[in-house]
């Protein structure tokens, strides 16, 4: 399975133009906000997605783009902690520039992303450029052919998590460009889908979607599952035990077939 974690989309009106891909898969719709007041954000966002955890109300706020310190202990009992506690292969494919680890790691902040943070406490390597096993994150030059070998390490490991971030910056920072991340977006899905992988895409909050602001939105992410599953979670806390309960039964009708 190939979990495709899309920085910064939301379900919106424009999809319809800018990212048809994703209405053809019949995303389910997916609380981002959680109860809490203003702008869902990607620090607490992540974690709720991460650990099942309402990560916003227990700080009182949404908070972003790093988690802070206080949420480290949920991180700890991540999807990666709990996947590699079930005896799952599970790789973290994000490829990372050395010098931006050094930065994001030997300052006085841990500027790492929940699922990063979430990794290397679960005792996960984040992979550099070039590493054979890492996918770049995004500004592919051929995403079709990145799709495709996400599929072919979705087919050896069970679970393989990419984060796909670009949408999110392009939003925030060059809105002129989203439509080229919404076109690659599309590609390399086409490139997996292809390879007949099984996909889970999901978010942390709205942004790209109303590509006439910069500000995150407070709109459902979508939640797209192209195997066989119970009926999906209301909100990012579900996402989860969702996902736990497709694993383990996964796992058991492997064991009844051995």
């Amino acid at each position: 399975m190939l979990f495709l974690f899309v920085d910064g989309l939301g379900l919106g009106e424009t999809l319809e133009s800018l990212f048809p891909l994703l209405l053809e898969l019949d995303p389910k719709p997916l609380d981002a906000t959680l109860g809490v007041e203003g702008l869902p954000q990607s620090g607490t966002g992540q974690t709720a997605l991460l650990t099942g955890a309402n990560a916003p109300r227990l700080l009182g706020y949404h908070q972003g783009p790093f988690p802070s310190p206080r949420l480290r202990p949920l991180l700890r009992q991540s999807l990666y902690a709990w996947a590699r506690a079930q005896g799952l292969k599970v790789l973290h494919a994000n490829a990372y520039r050395p010098e931006y680890l050094r930065r994001a790691t030997e300052g006085r902040r841990l500027l790492l992303s929940a699922f990063a943070q979430a990794a290397r406490l679960a005792g996960l390597p984040l992979l550099p450029l070039g590493h054979p096993l890492a996918l770049p994150p995004a500004f592919w030059e051929d995403p079709y052919g990145m799709g495709a070998r996400a599929a072919a390490l979705a087919r050896a490991f069970p679970l393989v998590v990419l984060e796909y971030w670009a949408l999110d910056l392009a939003a925030h920072r060059f809105p002129e460009t989203l439509p080229q991340r919404f076109q690659e977006l599309s590609l390399f899905l086409k490139g997996f889908l292809a390879e007949g992988g099984t996909l889970l895409l999901t978010s942390d909050h709205g942004n790209a979607e109303e590509p006439w602001h910069p500000q995150h939105t407070r709109n459902p992410v979508p939640l797209v599952y192209t195997g066989q599953g119970p009926e999906g979670p209301q909100d990012l806390t579900g996402v989860l035990p969702w996902l736990q309960t497709i694993i383990t039964s996964k796992l058991r009708k492997s064991d009844r077939n051995t």
